[in-house]
């Protein structure tokens, strides 16, 4: 016989919603988190349980309005309940069509709650069907247990589910299924406010039932049980029969389908598809295999003169297009350009191969000079994937192209900066349900053993890969392009995002120097510190140990030395991290001296060892990646390596900082730091007439506000006050809390909370706008920079207070860390214009959040500095005026 699954739509709803990241949402601002969580465990039970075309299914759930009769035994009947979130009840529509598309029937009856056409469809079917299998998160479905039918419980998150059998039950509860509800009677239930009785909790509840079987005969022998128990029973028997009236399910819903009806006959590929599009879940299309690919595809290979020449008279007629290029290494200074895949329409790319080992290509040359006709005229739209690299290649061919009309992974990622992956496989599946080839599939099959190398691949077989690259690119921009638009993200993306892109790419090839011997020196330095340190460190233990071992420094600490012990691990052990050890440091040398060693061996091992195996040997320069997608926030972040996480205080880290040093002896180092422009950005969004008037007349923004929160004249500021105020000012920032702040400027918790209710007695202007985004980011569901950056804070709906904390001070800092991040990007558009249109040989050569470096020659550093300070200053009008300090020397410190 088949088997009969019944889905608690309801409950599972609620479970999946709570479970998963509410950030989850479509690039059109669709939230996801519970249809997500919840098509996962359908399929999960679809794929492992149920046999298509024999087994039956339905999703149950509760019907909107319309009170079920528990409300009329008990009005307070989960009175308790909170408010279903909006962000929830806004999904609930997916799900439903989500489980239609999946093949299963929706069931919802008005007036009955899912529970009670649950246990009617049980009642119903349980003859019918070998198994009734229930899946909840609710306990109180136990209830209908017995031998044929099975509930299994969510009971953690999603993922954990646990059979219940009737053994099962009894092993949990130490009851049978059949008492379940005398059992739920007894004791209430706080989330469904039903009171039981007052005084009797679960072992009593247990060992009344185990004793006398259910409440009717506990009624009947109330006489034998204690008078304090028979006392509770009596002064409580109204609430017991109301509790037990409604923890009983109905199973008389008016059900008149037949089992026919719920066979499970799967799912329609197709139209499951579309809704798998709709919502962006790519990994539920990769786990079905359902892809859109289309069989029939226009894809050409123009291998002569001839057919390039008939390529371009189509570029110029339709002018938009997107590009591709293949190459023999990810190094634009090791590579070789292999072949170019142009995409004129969707469906429809051609091919021009460059320089593979064998077939026919079209000469390097000639294909150079199509290629800065298409590229460096304003005549044709480029758009492209990930387009910053293409555009290394195409600039180390002599091609400078112009600023791009559009780049899928930048237009993905403005959509939804919460997200993690933007690579165009990724895409692909996410947008359109395509399954792409992937580049080991077709390097793998054809190159020599070992090697990536793309020229290898023969032309035909390249054709096909690297046409599919431009034709989906082309697809999703015309998907993206329209969604930038409707979400307002058009400004941002064409006027500062897309630009960014020429000034990254000249940027990562411009390189930053690095004096290699100088590293090496310092490496030997260090390496002798670290052994002094060694050998003073084993002298006071009195014997050698493995200092990196954080065992073998307990060990000796805390256990032969009898140093007293600070705080332990998550694990249980005695901690030795570095605030235990700044802690003992005070008044034993041995933990300052492991401080230090643990301090120059990270240096040295981080930085002094590696850089220099970072150095390219044809350029004799570091060429670090940026990346526009690496924060929510629209900073830049950077990787191999991570040049914006050098270090900076100590002086150790300055050491370190003087290795960056112009590669010619007629060149300098300039740099340009904005001054305090996350404090300016807040005065200008704040509009606290205290703040803006300070830099408005180039006052000290720290010692005023230390002056004010300490209650004193600003003549009487101490450097250390200055610098609590200083901490404050950036706190209030980064939205911190008063027990956050209190120990980092080494005061209690009141006096912290006294500190900042003076600065917002003085700043009003501040407190009220940070009341405001507070109360927009709540209502709206996201916060904006001044440029219309986005980024969704769904931690401000959350149930868990440490979480909704982290959500405000999300939406107190990401305005203004955002606002910062885009005026620095303009910034460097702007500059990086200056010196093209001025045909200048300084080089651009790192960001790091409100610095730029630049290595500028002797004869262009006047010029230079002119444009930095003009260009940074007048990056955007704010109403108080933007300030940098400019600097230039030999080295970068």
């Amino acid at each position: 016989m088949a088997k009969m699954f019944l889905f608690d739509g309801t409950g599972l709803v609620y479970r999946a919603f709570y479970a998963l990241d509410r950030s989850l949402k479509t690039s059109t601002g669709l939230h996801t988190n519970a249809v997500y969580g919840l098509t996962k465990m359908i399929i999960k039970f679809l794929k492992k349980h149920i046999n298509t075309g024999k087994d039956a299914c339905a999703f149950v759930l509760d019907s909107k309005g319309g009170s079920t009769f528990r409300k009329q035994i008990m009005e307070t009947y989960k009175a308790n309940r909170p408010e279903t979130p909006d962000l929830l009840l806004e999904q609930i529509p997916y799900i439903v069509e989500m489980i239609e598309a999946l093949g299963i029937k929706v069931l919802k009856i008005p007036g009955y709650e899912a529970d009670d056409i649950i246990a009617t469809m049980t009642m119903k079917f349980s003859k019918e069907f070998e198994e009734i299998n229930i899946v909840t998160g609710d306990k109180d479905l136990l209830q209908l247990v017995k031998d044929n039918v099975f509930v299994w419980r969510v009971e953690k998150g999603i993922t954990d589910i646990v059979l219940y059998t009737k053994e099962k039950v009894y092993e949990k509860y130490g009851i049978y299924p059949n008492q379940f509800v005398d059992y739920l009677a007894l004791v209430g239930d706080p989330i469904d406010n039903i009171p039981g009785v007052k005084g009797i909790g679960k072992k009593t509840a247990v060992s009344l039932l185990k004793k006398f079987g259910n409440i009717e005969n506990i009624v009947k022998n109330i006489n034998k049980l204690t008078p304090k128990l028979k006392d509770t029973l009596e002064k409580n028997r109204n609430d017991l029969e109301k509790s037990l009236e409604v923890a009983k399910l109905l199973v008389d819903a008016p059900i008149n389908l037949k089992k026919e009806e719920f066979i499970y006959n799967g799912y329609n590929p197709s139209k499951l598809l579309e809704t798998l599009k709709k919502f962006e879940f790519s990994s539920v299309i990769r786990e079905l295999n359902l892809y859109s690919n289309e069989s029939v595809l226009n894809y050409s290979v123009v291998n002569d003169e001839t057919k390039l020449r008939k390529l371009k008279k189509e570029l110029d007629t339709i002018r938009t297009f997107s590009i591709d290029s293949e190459t023999t290494s990810l190094d634009p200074f090791d590579s070789k350009m292999v072949g170019i895949s142009i995409a004129t329409s969707e469906g429809k790319a051609y091919y021009i191969p460059v320089s593979h080992k064998s077939g026919q290509n079209v000469e390097y040359n000639k294909v150079i000079e199509f290629l800065k006709t298409l590229l460096e005229s304003e005549n044709y739209n480029i758009v492209g994937q990930n387009l910053k690299y293409d555009y290394k290649i195409f600039k180390v061919h002599g091609i400078e192209p112009k600023v791009p009309h559009f780049d899928t992974m930048i237009a993905a990622y403005l959509l939804n900066p919460n997200e993690k992956k933007f690579n165009l496989e990724e895409l692909a599946l996410k947008f359109l349900g395509y399954k792409m080839t992937s580049f080991d599939e077709v390097v793998n099959a054809t190159t020599p053993l070992f090697s990536n190398d793309f020229s290898y691949v023969p032309i035909e077989k390249a054709a096909k890969y690297s046409c599919e690259d431009a034709d989906i690119t082309y697809r999703l921009f015309r998907k993206l392009s329209r969604t930038i638009f409707e979400k307002k993200l058009d400004k941002l993306f064409h006027e500062i995002e897309l630009p960014l892109i020429n000034v990254l790419a000249e940027m990562e090839i411009n390189g930053v120097y690095f004096d290699k011997n100088y590293l090496e020196n310092l490496s030997n330095e260090y390496g002798e510190k670290i052994r002094n340190l060694q050998e003073q460190i084993y002298e006071i233990a009195g014997e050698q140990f493995n200092l990196n071992s954080s065992k073998q420094v307990a060990h000796i600490l805390f256990e032969k030395l009898n140093i007293p012990t600070v705080k332990k691990t998550n694990k249980g052990s005695f901690s030795t991290d570095a605030e235990v050890l700044e802690i003992l440091s005070g008044e034993y040398e041995i933990a300052k001296l492991i401080l230090e060693y643990r301090k120059l061996q990270k240096l040295k091992s981080t930085y002094l060892d590696t850089l220099p195996k970072e150095i390219n040997p044809k350029t004799g320069r570091i060429h670090s990646s940026f990346h526009q997608t690496g924060t929510a926030t629209g900073r830049l972040s950077s990787s191999e390596p991570n040049l914006q996480n050098l270090p900076t205080r100590s002086e150790e880290g300055k050491e370190i900082r003087k290795a960056i040093r112009p590669q010619f002896d007629d060149w300098w180092i300039v740099g340009a730091d904005y001054s305090q422009i996350e404090l300016r950005i807040l005065a200008h969004v704040s509009e606290d007439k205290n703040l803006i008037e300070a830099f408005n007349q180039n006052l000290d923004i720290h010692s005023i506000t230390a002056a004010k929160i300490f209650g004193i004249s600003e003549s009487f500021v101490t450097e250390q006050m200055r610098r609590i105020g200083k901490m404050v000012n950036f706190a209030i920032v980064y939205g911190i809390s008063p027990y956050g702040l209190s120990k980092r400027i080494g005061l209690s918790v009141s006096e912290t909370k006294k500190i900042i209710d003076n600065y917002f007695k003085f700043y009003s202007g501040v407190f009220k706008y940070i009341k405001n985004i507070k109360e927009f980011a709540k209502q709206h569901g996201y916060v904006e920079t001044l440029f219309g950056r986005k980024r969704e804070v769904p931690q401000l709906r959350s149930s868990n207070g440490n979480i909704r904390n982290e959500g405000e001070r999300i939406a107190i800092n990401t305005p203004i860390q955002g606002t910062a991040a885009d005026i620095i990007k303009i910034a460097m558009i702007r500059i990086y214009e200056q010196i093209k249109r001025n045909k200048l040989k300084s080089k651009m050569i790192l960001q790091v959040h409100d610095e730029l470096v630049f290595e500028v020659p002797d004869n262009e550093l006047e010029i230079m500095k002119k444009i930095i300070k003009n260009e940074m200053e007048n990056a955007v009008k704010l109403k108080v005026p933007l300030s940098i300090e400019l600097y230039q020397g030999k080295e970068w410190e």
